[in-house]
């Protein structure tokens, strides 16, 4: 086989051999139970990617060089698992041969003084993981494939929390997205299955003018691969999408997670529902203990300026009274807020003010181009807002659309009639 060193490679590169070894770029023939194989680079692969049959003929015949191997070549046999372990990432066999392709895997990763129990190992983790999510569907690019053939079996990939929080997960060749939102909840004391449901992963691509969601069963080497293409400094992030499960206080990270992805919807006004626009003195005074709030959580005990406090409050707000009126109102916040670390003031006091009187915190925000009423369409556009959050302030099942123009808060039930 020419990826082992056994046949001429005829100037084919690594990386084509083993494209060529997962897709179909072979002719096959079959005559009196024996085969030919023409213009192929490996024997008897070239229809795996869509015949079980071959796929299973390919495991058959790199299983059969793996035990009887008699090659010349020092690394003929090392290279041939590394081929295995790729293969079992990418195509599942027949339920016939399964348990018999587990138990040689199985048999060689407890052999005693075997010299590739490791990779038997991986090989047979490869192919459960391949019969619980599919395989992998992307060639490796040659990056992954130099990897792979030095004995590098995972990358550390950067993954971004709201706010710019980075955390590298230690990716794997058949880690998919699942596994890595398993990874980051569990570092954010989430460990309920109910809890990791509501968070997602997002591949953004050109400077965050594109954003898409994972599958949680797709691999995240795939995405990156593709990602690649089109954007060389593509990124992952993590958010929560669903709001049904209580938040936690007594985690920093989660904590600060949450904080970050609240605020910037917070500064622009998504969250706010101020009845007939108007502002009345209790708000105006929770308004002005948030900003305290937000100038603590930045580690700051002096007075914050207007400046400041205009990036604090969101524009329609702020518009309400003078901006020294605010100046002062917040000063008096500042002297209850000094007591607090950073931590505490995004956690109890931040967050207990938000839920208590903002009834669009657990909901997720969307914009919509434009916005339907009974006989009228609202002019430009508008946000949406749906929950099934145990809010006392906002029914379950409940949509809401906001309109930032008018700060007006439109109410509907979602599946149902309700609207006003």
């Amino acid at each position: 086989m020419r990826f082992m060193g056994d046949s001429p490679s005829k100037g084919s590169t690594e990386h084509e051999v083993v494209s060529t070894f997962l897709k179909v770029n072979t002719q096959v023939y079959f005559f009196l139970g024996y085969y030919f194989v023409f213009d192929s680079l490996l024997i008897c692969v070239c229809l795996i990617g869509e015949f079980t049959l071959m796929r299973d003929e390919a495991y058959c015949q790199l299983l059969k060089q793996l035990t009887t191997n008699t090659s010349s070549k020092p690394d003929s046999c090392q290279r041939g698992w590394r081929l295995l372990y790729i293969l079992t990432a990418f195509h599942r066999c027949s339920e016939v041969l399964k348990p018999f392709l587990l138990k040689s895997l199985l048999q060689a990763s407890r052999s005693a003084g075997e010299q590739y129990q490791g990779i038997a190992k991986a090989c047979e983790q490869n192919l459960k993981k391949t019969f619980q999510y599919g395989g992998r569907i992307v060639s490796p690019n040659s990056m992954e494939l130099k990897a792979v053939m030095a004995g590098r079996s995972s990358k550390r990939q950067l993954f971004l929390f709201p706010g710019g929080i980075e955390r590298h997960v230690k990716i794997k060749t058949c880690s998919v997205a699942l596994e890595v939102i398993e990874e980051l909840c569990y570092e954010m004391g989430l460990h309920k299955l109910e809890a990791m449901e509501e968070y997602a992963i997002f591949l953004v691509t050109n400077r965050g003018q594109n954003v898409r969601p994972l599958n949680k069963h797709e691999y995240i080497l795939d995405v990156a691969t593709e990602a690649e293409l089109v954007d060389t400094n593509y990124s992952f992030w993590f958010r929560r999408v669903v709001w049904t499960q209580p938040l936690k206080f007594d985690n920093e990270l989660c904590v600060a997670m949450h904080y970050n992805q609240i605020l910037p919807d917070y500064r622009k006004g998504l969250l706010n529902v101020l009845p007939h626009g108007k502002v009345s003195d209790q708000q105006f005074h929770q308004i002005s203990k948030l900003a305290a709030l937000q100038h603590r959580a930045k580690d700051i005990v002096f007075i914050p300026s207007i400046h400041e406090l205009s990036e604090y409050i969101a524009p329609p707000l702020f518009k309400k009274q003078p901006p020294q009126q605010w100046v002062t109102m917040v000063t008096q916040h500042m002297q209850q807020v000094q007591t607090l670390n950073p931590h505490q003031a995004r956690a109890h006091q931040f967050y207990n003010t938000f839920y208590d009187w903002i009834p669009l915190t657990v909901c997720v925000i969307l914009w919509l181009d434009g916005v339907f009423c009974p006989q009228r369409l609202l002019p430009g556009s508008a946000a949406t807002a749906a929950s099934k959050a145990p809010n006392p302030n906002l029914n379950h099942n409940q949509c809401l659309i906001l309109v930032p123009s008018r700060q007006r808060c439109l109410e509907g039930a979602v599946g149902g009639k309700k609207h006003r």
